[in-house]
Parts: structure tokens; C-alpha cells; sequence
């Protein structure tokens, strides 16, 4: 018998041959490339939601376009991808039987082959990989595992099931940060990185370090994080700087801002499914646009995203790990996104900010892309979260549903740190809920008109028809009943549909409420006023019991 595999030659030469698998028939083929690879036959191979995925460098244009985009990505293997690392990691081959031409004996030996696509993509339908590494992302600053100690040591760290492949090297920081280190780590955060930001309060601040320490605690702290919303009065006043940050530390994916809900889906999909920066950037949000959009409401309080993929029926899954910020000048929030919001506004007070001058740091952006001041920036960072850490995690009485346990942390981060005004301006949300502020004034009018007195859509609309006057007409309502999006008349039916669309939910003081006759079949509505006041216990993410 001879026996032509090549690992006869890397044996002889003292080198490890690869794994050998055996793909002559089908059946077999199958079953032995499942068991080679859940033998680590092919490096760098994990499960991520059931599928295989592998760390590849990404190069090219892409990066060119992308200026915080970084150069591994995590990418779902297929069956083609599977072909390739089978031939570059292992001695996959069929067994040929020929009889030799002088002696007429049978001899049986082994081809290299590839395996044929149809036993790539049975071997890829398991869903089942019990001796494969789980994989998260992939990381390029240190994070804090669960147990509050830093991943600082590159590659693979099962406490986070991150894969950590830094860009930069980064000082280990101090078990135990001294209090000389922490004085001095604040002082290099807030009075010199962001000492000249035009900060319109005291809670932007607060809020904008809370979002910049979200990729690098999220291991530790654990469940969603909210909308990040940087706002700017007028252009030039530095929105772009502060994700020009976040980016510059951690990673990051820029996206055009889409108004559109089905092709924000479609971007949201190509995102999740195509990057692995720990940071999404929906930029520039335009100032007829606003942000309502019941897809971007499920992204934010969803751990998983799921979606078709586009051109295919083919389901894609994918890990909800991201922080999602989005930038605009005087951004207009709708439907869900306010409560799902943390607001970061600046207003620079001048004309023309963009010509401001005598900065500490004269060019900030061209500051942040030197490795060295990247480096000594996120040591601070480092520093100021493990002395958080360490102190005990202290957190802080904030209420934000969905995100109760993320809002808490960074409450007691700030706080701990003495920096002020943490989500103290979720009031200022309401002045950007166009939708909410058009709905309240009309639910107000309603309720000065009628009272409680329960009104069909079509009696409610009837009332808002102009009146003609000796000078003209009058409007009833003068200007808030509703209308259509292109600020047409509704009909009964589309008022009606509205209507249902928003009973129970509260507008200020104004809640719609209904009642359905089903002899008429008809629904007939009202509007309470309720007073407002603050709930006793918050119902959101981690349960009323979550106390730290």
C-alpha cells in the first residue's frame, strides 16, 4: 500500500501534520469534518447564536472609508470559507485506488481534495458545537471582565468569550489605583480632553463620560445601553469630536442617517451582520428628519437582533452588542426613542463656532490620531474605572426603563467621581418630541373642549372643520388637531387608527382612552388628565428587586 498524503513530508521534517479528514464518501466526509473541527482542527474557529464564525483581517478600501474602523472583523464561515481553511489548516483528501502498470497490483494511495459544496453546507447546518470555543467580538482596548479585573492580555479570554487583539499597547493599570493617579485621570478626562467642549449643561457632560465608558464596562456592567443622542445648536460645534473620541479608543462604524424605517432596517442588518466595532454612529441627522423610528425602538431594548437577510430568506441573528449613538443639529425625537434616549447637547452661545479659538488642545482631532495620546487617554480611563471598581461599583438611584441597570452604574460612576448632573436633563427630551409636543397640544385642546365626554372619530373630526366668519374662516382648534404627515386632513378611518394606535399612552397629563360598542361596533374615545408623579419603583431592565 502506498500512501501519498503529504503529511509524510511535514512529518519527516519534525513539523506537527495537520489534521487528517477523510471526505471520499459523503456521509462520512460530513461527520468527519464536524469532528475535526470540533477538535480545533482549523485555528481560530468559534460559535456565535449556533454558527461558526473565524477572525479574518479585513484590508483595502474598507478601512479607507472608515476611518475608526479597525482591522479584524468576526465573519460567519461559509461553505466556500470552509473550503478555504480546510485546505489551508488540514490534510483533507480522498482515497484513490489504482493497479500499478508493471506489477498489475492494486494500489491505494490519497488525492488532496477540497470537499464538494453540498458537504460544506452540511456540515455548516449544525447548530451544535459543544467543543468549540464561544465567541462574542472581538476587542481592541481592554474591558472589564464580570469579576472587575481588566482583559489586558491579547487573544482569546473566556470570562468575556472576547477575543482581545489590541491596536496599541496600553499600560497595565494598577490592581488598585492611587488616589494621586485618580485626581490626576480626572483632571487629563474633563478639564483637558474635554475642558473646552460647549457643553449646553452640566448633565451633557455627564452623560457624554457615561456613553464613553460604555464600550469598556459593558463586560462588567452587563445589559442594554441606551440611544446616545449628540446634539449641536449649529454646525461646527463639535458633535463630530465627541464620536471622533469614542471612535479613536474603541472602534467604530459610520452610517449615513436614514429617516426611512425599512431602509434603517436594512442598514441596521448590514451593520450587525457585516462590522464588529463595539460603536455605530447614525450621523448627521437632518433637520426635516426626525427620529421615530419603530425599528431603531426594537434595536435598543432587543439583547438580539433579528432580520431576513437582504436578497435572501435566509434569517440572520445577530448579537445586539453595540453602543448606537446618533449626531444632529437640533435633533426632533418621536415615538419610543425619547424614553430610550440619553441627551448630549452642546451649544456653543457664538455665531460661527467652527472659527472659535485659544483651545488647551488647539486641534483636538488631529490630537486624537496620535497613537500616544490615544494610549495615554485610555489609560485614564482605565484608571478611573478600576478605582470605581474597586471602591465597590457604587451605584445611583436613576430611573430609565430598559436600561435601569446601565443608568444606575453610570449615575454611581459619575457620581463617584464627582462629576455632576448624570440624565438630569431628560427634561430637556421633551423640547426635541415634535411628535410628543403635537400630540400633547392636541390631547390638551380636546380635553378643554369636551372634557370626558367619549367622541367617535368621525364627531371628533367634524369639529375641526373651519368655520367661516365674516373675515375669513376660524379654526376651532387654532392649529392642533392632527393631521397628516404632509399636513393633509385625515379621515374619519385614519383618525380613528390613530387614536388606537395611542391609547394608554401618556402625553404630559393627557392619556386617550376607549371604549368599544360592540352593538355599533364603533369606538368611542376620551381624554383623561391625570397628575403626574413619580413612580415608587422601577419596573425596567433587571426587576424591582435589582438594588445594588
Amino acid at each position: 500500500m502506498t500512501d501519498i498524503a503529504p503529511a509524510d513530508i511535514v512529518a519527516d521534517a519534525g513539523i506537527m501534520p495537520p489534521v487528517s479528514i477523510d471526505v471520499t464518501l459523503e456521509p462520512h466526509a460530513i461527520l468527519n469534518i464536524t469532528d475535526a473541527i470540533n477538535a480545533d482542527a482549523i485555528p481560530q474557529t468559534y460559535v456565535r447564536n449556533g454558527r461558526l464564525v473565524t477572525i479574518s483581517e479585513v484590508s483595502g478600501d474598507v478601512l479607507a472609508d472608515q476611518p475608526h474602523a479597525v482591522p479584524l472583523r468576526v465573519a460567519e464561515i461559509t461553505a466556500d470559507g470552509l473550503r478555504r481553511l480546510l485546505a489551508r489548516h488540514t490534510d483533507t483528501h480522498k482515497i484513490v485506488r489504482k493497479k500499478d502498470r508493471k506489477t498489475g497490483e492494486e494500489q491505494i494511495g490519497t488525492v488532496p481534495v477540497s470537499p464538494a459544496v453540498s458537504t460544506a453546507k452540511a456540515v455548516l447546518s449544525e447548530t451544535h458545537w459543544p467543543k468549540v470555543r464561544p465567541l462574542l467580538n472581538v476587542v481592541h482596548a481592554p474591558v472589564f471582565r464580570p469579576d472587575g479585573t481588566i482583559l489586558q492580555d491579547p487573544g482569546y479570554d473566556e470570562a468575556t468569550r472576547l477575543y482581545y487583539a489590541p491596536i496599541r499597547n496600553v499600560p497595565r493599570v494598577p490592581d488598585v489605583p492611587d488616589v494621586v493617579d485618580v485626581d490626576k485621570a480626572r483632571r487629563f478626562l474633563l478639564n483637558y480632553v474635554l475642558g473646552d467642549m460647549p457643553w449646553a449643561d452640566g448633565a451633557s457632560c455627564a452623560n457624554f463620560v457615561g456613553l464613553l465608558m460604555t464600550p469598556m464596562l459593558r463586560p462588567f456592567i452587563k445589559g442594554l445601553s441606551p440611544l446616545g443622542a449628540i446634539d449641536a445648536r449649529a454646525p461646527g460645534s463639535g458633535k463630530t469630536l465627541l464620536t471622533d473620541i469614542v471612535g479613536h479608543l474603541y472602534g467604530a462604524t459610520s452610517r449615513s442617517w436614514v429617516s426611512d424605517d425599512g431602509e434603517l432596517r436594512k442598514a441596521i442588518t448590514a451593520t450587525l451582520q457585516g462590522t464588529s466595532e463595539p460603536v455605530v454612529v447614525l450621523d448627521n441627522v437632518g433637520e426635516r428628519d426626525q427620529v421615530d423610528q419603530p425599528t431603531l425602538a426594537k434595536l435598543l431594548t432587543g439583547a438580539t437582533w433579528n432580520d431576513r437577510e437582504l436578497g435572501s430568506s435566509r434569517q440572520v441573528d445577530a448579537l445586539n452588542d453595540r453602543l448606537w449613538l446618533v449626531t444632529g443639529n437640533n435633533i426632533s425625537f418621536g415615538g419610543d426613542i425619547p424614553s430610550r434616549t440619553v441627551l448630549v447637547s452642546l451649544d456653543p452661545k457664538v455665531p460661527d463656532p467652527d472659527k472659535r479659538s485659544g483651545f488647551r488642545i488647539p486641534d483636538l482631532n488631529t490630537w486624537l490620531e496620535d497613537e500616544a495620546n490615544q494610549v495615554e487617554l485610555l489609560y485614564h480611563l482605565l484608571v478611573l474605572a478600576r478605582a470605581w471598581v474597586v471602591a465597590g461599583a457604587p451605584a445611583a438611584d436613576r430611573t430609565m426603563r430598559n436600561f435601569r441597570r446601565w443608568a444606575r452604574a453610570m449615575a454611581g460612576f459619575t457620581q463617584y467621581h464627582e462629576i455632576p448632573g448624570f440624565m438630569t436633563n431628560t427634561d430637556a427630551l421633551a423640547g426635541h418630541d415634535e411628535e410628543g409636543a403635537i400630540w400633547s397640544a392636541f390631547l390638551a385642546a380636546w380635553h378643554d373642549e369636551f372634557n370626558d365626554t367619549p367622541k367617535r372619530a368621525s364627531e371628533l373630526l367634524k369639529t375641526s372643520e373651519l368655520q367661516p366668519t365674516s373675515s375669513g374662516f376660524h379654526d376651532p382648534w387654532d392649529g392642533a388637531f392632527l393631521t397628516r404627515a404632509d399636513g393633509g386632513r385625515l379621515t374619519s378611518k385614519g383618525l380613528g387608527a390613530m387614536l388606537k394606535s395611542k391609547m394608554g399612552r401618556f402625553f404630559g397629563e393627557y392619556v386617550i382612552r376607549g371604549i368599544y360598542d360592540k352593538k355599533k361596533k364603533v369606538w368611542r374615545f376620551h381624554v383623561d388628565r391625570v397628575e403626574r408623579r413619580e413612580a415608587a419603583v422601577d419596573g425596567g431592565e433587571g426587576g424591582a428587586h435589582d438594588r445594588a
